[in-house]
C-alpha cells in the first residue's frame, strides 16, 4: 500500500554501528536466574522484554519523551542506553525530528464523519495521524500486517509517499497479535546485542548469554552447539568471514552453477561464452556480439579443417584460458558444494537416528540382548561423536575450496586428511545403521528364537567394540583437526 522503499528502511532501522556492551544490560540480566551451566545464562522471552520495558521507561524519563518516541531513539541507537546519555542533547533532537525520527504522537485521533480514505477509496470513518494523513483503520491494519508481521520491520512509515512520519510502536503493538509482537521486538533486540543469542536449535526458543564473553562455541540445553560470534550454526574449522563468504556464494551460484558448466564453452577466437543449444559438436560464435568462427565442443578447435562428424571427436584439451580457468573453478565449487549439502544431510539423519535412540530404542536393546541402560549407552555416546564429526567435515568442503584456491601445496595434504576423516565417518555410520537393522529384525518374535541369548549377547560385544573404535578414530581426527586449526596450520 506504500511505496516506500523497504530496502531504506532497514538500512535506517541498523545505520547505527555494532555498540560496545551496554553495562547496565549486564547487570540486568545477570540477575536474572535463568541458569543451566557455568558458562552460560539461559533466558526466555519475557526475561528480555521485562529488560526492554524498563530501559524504556527509565530512558524516557531521562529525556522527558514518551514511550513511542523513547522506542525510536532507542531503536536509532541500536538500544545503547550509555552512548544516549552521551551523545543526545537538544540540536539531536531536532535533528531526529526532521528525520522523522521523533514525532508528534498525541495528534492521532478518530475523525467522526465518514470520509473517503486516500488509498482504498472506500468511505469509512479515518484515522487521522500525528503527520495530518488519514487513512482508514482497515489500510493501517493491513500495511501493519504487512510490513511487520509478515516483513518484520519494527519501523512503519506514513501511508502517504514521501511522508516521514513513523506509526508509534503502541499502535504496531495494539493492532498486531500479542504474540508476533513480542517476538519480533525480542528478535530485533537480540540482532543487535552481542551479549545475547538465540539458540540455533530446530523449535527451540532459549536465549543465550555466555558469562565468558570470549566464548565462540555454546551449547544449549537442547544439545545444539553454534558459533556465538556470528550467530549462526557451527562452522568449526571455518572463520566466520569465509562461512560468511562461502554462504553468499552458495545463495549466489546455486542455481546456475551447473548450467554454465554444463552449457557454455568459451570460443577460442574471441574469448567469449557460447552456448550449446543442439546436441551435435559443432558450435558457431555468431554475430552480433561473436566472432563467427566455428570450433568444436568438446576440443575447442577450430571446426576445419580437421573435424567432419558433427557428432565425433576424439581430442580432449584441457583448460587453457583464464575464461575456462572460471569454468573450472566453478566446477570445483560445484564438487566441494555437493560434498557440503551430503554431509549436512548426513548430520540431520545422525541427529533423528540418536533422537529415535533415546525415545524408543533404549527399551529395545535392553530386552533383546538383556543388557543394562549403561552397556547400552555406548551407542548414544557414538552417535553424538558422528554428529560432531560430521559437522566439523561438513565444514571441511569449504574450507578445502577455499585452500585449492590460495595453496595448492597444503590442498593437498588437506585433501589426504579430510579423505580418512571422511571415510572413518561413513565407517561409522554404516557400523550403526546396522546395528539399528539388526535390532529391527530381532524384534519380531520368530527372527529373535532363532538365536540364544548368549549368541545375541556375543554379537552385542562385538558390535560395540567395533563401533567404539571407530568412534574414537573419529574423535581422535576431529581433535587433531580442530587442533592444527586453533594453531593456524592449515591454512598455512
Amino acid at each position: 500500500m506504500s511505496n516506500i522503499s523497504q530496502d531504506d528502511e532497514y538500512d535506517e532501522e541498523y545505520q547505527m554501528d555494532d555498540y560496545d556492551q551496554d553495562s547496565n544490560l549486564i547487570y540486568s540480566l545477570q540477575i536474572l536466574k535463568r541458569s543451566s551451566s557455568t558458562n552460560q545464562e539461559i533466558l526466555e522471552l519475557k526475561d528480555v522484554l521485562n529488560y526492554i520495558d524498563q530501559l524504556i521507561t527509565n530512558i524516557g524519563e531521562l529525556l522527558n519523551l514518551d514511550a513511542d518516541n523513547t522506542y525510536e531513539i532507542l531503536i536509532f541507537y541500536n538500544w545503547n542506553k550509555d552512548r544516549i546519555e552521551s551523545e543526545y542533547h537538544e540540536k539531536i533532537l531536532e535533528q531526529l525530528q526532521k528525520q522523522g525520527i521523533v514525532n508528534n504522537h498525541s495528534a492521532i485521533c478518530q475523525i467522526d464523519k465518514i470520509m473517503t480514505c486516500s488509498l482504498c477509496l472506500e468511505d469509512a470513518k479515518l484515522v487521522k495521524l500525528g503527520c495530518g494523513h488519514q487513512f482508514c483503520m482497515s489500510c493501517i491494519q493491513q500495511t501493519i500486517a504487512q510490513r511487520f508481521t509478515k516483513e518484520q520491520f519494527l519501523i512503519i512509515p506514513c501511508l502517504q509517499y514521501g511522508c516521514k512520519y513513523r506509526l508509534p510502536i503502541s499502535m504496531i503493538k495494539k493492532l498486531s497479535k500479542p504474540d508476533d509482537f513480542q517476538k519480533i521486538v525480542c528478535r530485533k533486540f537480540i540482532e543487535t546485542n552481542k551479549t545475547l543469542a538465540y539458540c540455533q536449535g530446530v523449535n527451540c526458543k532459549k536465549i543465550l548469554k555466555p558469562k565468558d564473553s570470549s566464548l565462540t562455541t555454546v551449547t544449549c540445553p537442547c544439545g545444539t552447539q553454534f558459533c556465538f560470534r556470528c550467530k549462526n550454526e557451527l562452522h568449526i574449522p571455518v572463520p566466520c568471514d569465509m562461512a560468511k563468504t562461502w554462504v553468499s556464494e552458495i545463495t549466489k551460484n546455486e542455481a546456475n552453477i551447473k548450467w554454465i558448466v554444463l552449457n557454455t564453452k568459451i570460443c577460442p577466437f574471441c574469448k567469449r561464452p557460447v552456448e550449446r543449444s543442439d546436441g551435435c559438436n559443432y558450435l558457431m560464435c555468431k554475430p552480433p556480439g561473436g566472432c563467427g568462427q566455428a570450433f568444436c565442443y568438446v576440443c575447442s578447435n577450430p571446426w576445419e579443417p580437421d573435424h567432419k562428424d558433427h557428432f565425433k571427436c576424439s581430442k580432449y584439451v584441457p583448460p587453457a584460458n583464464n575464461l575456462e580457468k572460471e569454468k573450472e573453478i566453478l566446477a570445483r565449487y560445484n564438487f566441494y558444494y555437493e560434498r557440503f549439502l551430503n554431509s549436512n544431510s548426513a548430520v540431520e539423519q545422525t541427529q533423528n537416528r540418536l533422537k529415535q535412540l533415546k525415545e524408543k530404542h533404549y527399551q529395545e536393546i535392553q530386552e533383546i540382548y538383556e543388557v543394562t541402560s549403561l552397556q547400552a549407552g555406548f551407542l548414544e555416546e557414538a552417535l553424538n561423536e558422528l554428529v560432531k564429526s560430521r559437522q566439523i567435515l561438513k565444514w571441511t568442503y569449504c574450507l578445502g575450496f577455499f585452500i585449492s584456491q590460495t595453496n595448492p601445496n597444503s590442498s593437498k595434504l588437506f585433501d589426504n586428511y579430510q579423505k580418512e576423516f571422511e571415510h572413518s565417518c561413513e565407517q561409522l555410520g554404516i557400523l550403526c545403521m546396522q546395528f539399528f537393522n539388526e535390532l529391527e529384525k530381532l524384534q519380531n518374535q520368530y527372527t529373535r528364537q532363532q538365536t540364544t541369548l548368549e549368541q545375541r549377547q556375543c554379537d552385542f560385544q562385538e558390535k560395540k567394540d567395533k563401533i567404539q573404535k571407530l568412534q574414537n578414530k573419529c574423535q581422535l581426527l576431529r581433535e587433531n583437526l580442530l587442533k592444527d586449526s586453533q594453531n593456524g596450520e592449515i591454512m598455512n
